[in-house]
């Protein structure tokens, strides 16, 4: 039994946007069950670009509904959408006091569009400070939502809304918040499709995590949040909670501004910092949601380094059906984790059964497998600049007297 520990952070609302499921509860019938079959990929890119790839994107009448918000971004819209999902239903007085929110895309796509207005003669009814920062998306989700308190935005590539719940859980076990929401979100747009393209990391062709001859990436949209709150304040309150977050692991490659390091050092490192942090060896591991690209080089390491560390773990990848969401897919991840948690079933890997030669890693099979009442999962997110964020949760368990 995985005993409970004073760091730990309650998990009391979870959301999600992406191209496979609009909710927490479609993502369960989708992605855990696979009660429903997975949408098919697309390859319109409704974008200026001479690029032929498939993609994971949200389909037009399952886009979220705009607000009136000058901040109003796509990205902001994502974002939005699931972090009114991780918050529904929330008394006043229980709702988020700080907001961190992670993206690489920020508003972007509205610079984009300003900048192809300007090409064509016009001039663009666009505001830079308003809505194309980076932090366009967080000032939305604190406006609509009322939040009052710190609010932060972090943008450190594919890991960003996993550091984005790592920063956020640290306030909590400081003591400086009681409630936090923290997650984050991406919105495809040119840019990211293009230099993707150009490193010639995505093809149209679907990806097939840890498989062998596996193609590239599938790049995908979406956002993902999670409420997070001191467990004092869960007790106080004679609450539970859905999880806890209960350890965190971030580290550095230093090795390349966009390759990890082959020896997989880094995903290593995080990862043995997040068990240390939550008091858990290797063998407590049950299951580990890998960031799983698709890559040849992302896939090899990351395998290696988790066959390192925890052996013939259970691993699986979901970026076959949510596509690659990039600051997104930490959060998305982090949230699958919790479903997976509360209904004692974690995912298959999606895109193939079989791992390739350089993949030395237990891959879960078609149908998933159970979970027990102590399990303990680990969410690994690995970004450009070898960036790592490893994150572990668990089961809420009461204290026992």
């Amino acid at each position: 039994m995985k005993e409970m520990r004073q760091s730990d952070v309650g998990i009391t609302g979870v959301g999600v946007v992406s191209a496979c499921a609009q909710s927490a509860e479609e993502m369960v019938e989708t992605l855990l069950f696979e009660k429903v079959p997975l949408p098919p990929p697309v390859s319109e890119l409704s974008l200026p670009l001479d690029i032929d790839i498939l993609l994971r994107k949200i389909a037009p009448d399952h886009w979220p509904i705009s607000s009136s918000s000058p901040f109003e971004t796509p990205t902001g819209s994502l974002c939005l959408a699931a972090a009114r999902q991780a918050c529904q239903g929330r008394e006043p007085g229980r709702m988020p006091q700080a907001l961190v929110l992670g993206t690489s895309t920020g508003g972007q796509s509205k610079s984009e569009e300003a900048l192809h207005q300007l090409l064509q003669g016009h001039v663009p009814s666009f505001r830079m400070d308003v809505q194309g920062t980076m932090c366009s998306p967080t000032r939305l989700v604190a406006e609509q939502l009322g939040i009052r308190g710190a609010c932060s935005t972090v943008s450190t590539a594919c890991t960003s809304s996993a550091n984005a719940i790592a920063l956020a859980a640290s306030w909590i076990r400081r003591g400086r918040y009681e409630r936090v929401l923290a997650g984050g979100g991406d919105a495809l747009c040119g840019t990211t499709i293009a230099s993707f393209f150009n490193l010639q990391l995505t093809k149209r062709e679907l990806c097939r995590p840890f498989g062998q001859n596996r193609p590239g990436m599938t790049l995908g949209e979406g956002a993902a949040f999670l409420v997070l709150e001191s467990m004092d304040a869960i007790r106080r309150d004679g609450r539970s909670c859905l999880a806890v977050l209960s350890g965190v692991g971030l580290s550095s490659d230093a090795y390349h501004m966009t390759g990890p390091d082959p020896e997989g050092k880094g995903a290593l490192s995080s990862m043995k910092m997040a068990l240390e942090d939550a008091g858990l060896t290797p063998e407590d591991i049950d299951y580990v949601s890998a960031h799983g690209t698709g890559t040849q080089l992302n896939d090899a390491t990351e395998a290696k380094a988790i066959a390192a560390l925890m052996g013939d773990v259970p691993v699986s990848s979901i970026k076959a059906a949510t596509g690659h969401t990039l600051a997104a897919s930490g959060a998305i991840e982090a949230v699958l984790c919790v479903l997976a948690l509360v209904h004692g079933h974690a995912p298959a890997n999606i895109g193939t059964q079989k791992a390739g030669d350089d993949c030395p890693i237990q891959l879960v099979p078609p149908g998933g497998i159970g979970l027990s009442a102590s399990s303990a999962l680990l969410s690994n997110s690995f970004a450009f600049g070898g960036n790592n964020c490893s994150l572990v949760l668990r089961h809420h368990e009461e204290e026992r007297g």
